[in-house]
């Protein structure tokens, strides 16, 4: 069986989010780094002028003045307007503000696909999706240690991540690791340029005995 609820985050949720952030170091790095473009930008046209009609090293030097300055309020435009400037404040707010998506899953049984790219391994489990029988599709390196240490696949789990997003933010194991009832070979190579393989997390409109 499989149920999916919304709740607020929890402090722990909202840490382990916050720990992922943008260091500082990353934060100004992406700074600078708009900068210089903003700046190779802006010197495009002097250098074309100055191509076809030589510009007075006087004139270029106030140019180049003016040209930092507006590279760097316009650098500081843009990382405020969509990053919230150099501070983390606009992610944590926007942390507290959303909800988590909670999945949690019973199941007994499970089929492996095996990892050729080092994606890591994939598992299709067998759940029931309000009464309807489908198939949970999990893969990502996240499984590779659960495995070894025997915890899955296993009879019951449960997935936190932030809602509409993909990406796990927590993977619970709760009840009794079991066999996996075969083992598939990697998605072959067709699948692979084609991009038809199912994505972590996804719940496919297909029971588990069709699952080839």
């Amino acid at each position: 069986m499989i149920t999916i609820t919304t709740r607020p985050f929890t402090d722990k949720e909202i840490k382990r989010q916050t720990k992922q952030l943008p260091s500082v170091y990353k934060r100004v790095e992406g700074f600078v780094m708009k900068f210089i473009f903003i700046v190779l930008v802006l010197d495009i046209p002097l250098l074309v002028y100055d191509h076809f009609s030589p510009v007075a090293s006087q004139t270029q030097a106030a140019y180049c003045i003016v040209m930092v300055v507006v590279a760097l309020l316009l650098t500081f435009w843009i990382t405020k307007r969509w990053e919230g400037g150099l501070s983390i404040n606009k992610y944590i707010s926007n942390i507290n503000s959303e909800q988590a998506e909670v999945i949690h899953v019973t199941t007994t049984r499970a089929i492996k696909r095996e990892d050729a790219e080092d994606f890591g391994v994939a598992y299709y489990i067998d759940v029931l999706d309000k009464g309807v029988p489908k198939t949970l599709f999990l893969w990502g390196q996240y499984l590779d240690e659960l495995e070894y240490d025997k915890r899955f696949p296993n009879t019951e789990f449960e997935i936190i991540r932030k809602k509409g997003s993909d990406e796990f933010i927590d993977f619970k194991t709760l009840g009794q690791y079991f066999k996996e009832e075969k083992t598939l070979p990697p998605f072959d190579k067709p699948v692979w340029d084609s991009g038809t393989f199912p994505v972590n997390g996804q719940i496919l409109d297909q029971t588990i005995d069709q699952i080839k």
